[in-house]
Order: C-alpha cells, then structure tokens, then sequence
C-alpha cells in the first residue's frame, strides 16, 4: 500500500514525497509530502473536510528533521495500515489530484491558527457542542480547559 501512494502521489506534478533516508531498504507505512504552493494545512482541510479523508500536517515533533528535509513549514503525513486497502490509496491521491488541478472547492481561512473552510457548510453533529475546538482543528490543540483559555 504505501509503495502504491508513493508512486501515486509522485505522478502528481506539484506534489513531492519526502524522505530522511533515501537509502534505506525498507520504509514504515507513513508517507510525507507536500503540494507545491500549497500551506500543509491547508492541504489536510481540504482533504479532511472535501473528501473525508484525516492526515496530519505540520512539523510532527520533529522541526529538526522537516528543517534538514528543507520543509520549515513543515508537510502532509498519510500512513497506510493493516485497515487500508487499495481504493483508500486510490482515493486518497484522486483527492490530492484534484487539488493540484483545480484548487479547493470550498473558501478555506485560518481560524484560532489552523485551516478551516470558511464558513464551514457541514452541520455539526450533536455531540459537538460538548467538544472544545474548532471545526477541523486537531483534539490536541483544545481552546478552552473547564472554562479556563489556553495560551499558546
């Protein structure tokens, strides 16, 4: 499975997958990329909110390493798995084609420092209200702990 994203996302012109070690004989099922001209963010709201589909972006705890690799605004992490098949790969770089070829559906702004549409069409669900955060943003990223702010 990840050969088959890798090689998909690398047909993409615009689209490059990075890696620490070029050399290495074998890989984990995570790759990082990003889209040329594109914040990482961005792209994972986009394929989050279009399509339905969850990435990580960022420096994932490791600005060092996305520093050496030249991506000090860090990048798109997708990881294949036991649960992936062959269709989520597909739909997963069907979704960064599109991308490339006609930019986002919807109107995208940074909202509390991350990627959301703007407005947000999707209804909420029920629960949602229960939940700090948000629309798009990561779990880990809380705007308010019992009523009390979060600073950054």
């Amino acid at each position: 499975m990840r050969d088959q994203l890798v090689d998909g996302l690398t047909a993409i012109s615009g689209v490059r997958v990075h890696r620490a070690f070029t050399d290495a004989p074998s890989s984990i099922g995570v790759v990082t990329f990003t889209v040329d001209g594109v914040a990482p963010g961005l792209v994972a709201a986009y394929l989050s909110a279009e399509h339905g589909i969850g990435v990580r972006d960022g420096m994932f705890c490791a600005p060092p390493l996305l520093a050496r690799l030249g991506l000090p605004d860090g990048a798109v992490r997708a990881s294949v798995g036991v649960g992936t098949s062959s269709p989520d790969v597909d739909r997963l770089v069907a979704a960064v084609n599109q991308l490339v070829a006609e930019g986002p559906g919807w109107t995208y702004g940074l909202v509390e420092g991350r990627w959301a549409p703007t407005p947000d069409p999707r209804p909420l669900p029920g629960w949602a209200g229960a939940v700090a955060g948000v629309a798009g943003s990561s779990p880990c990223l809380p705007t308010e702990r019992a009523g009390v702010p979060v600073t950054r």
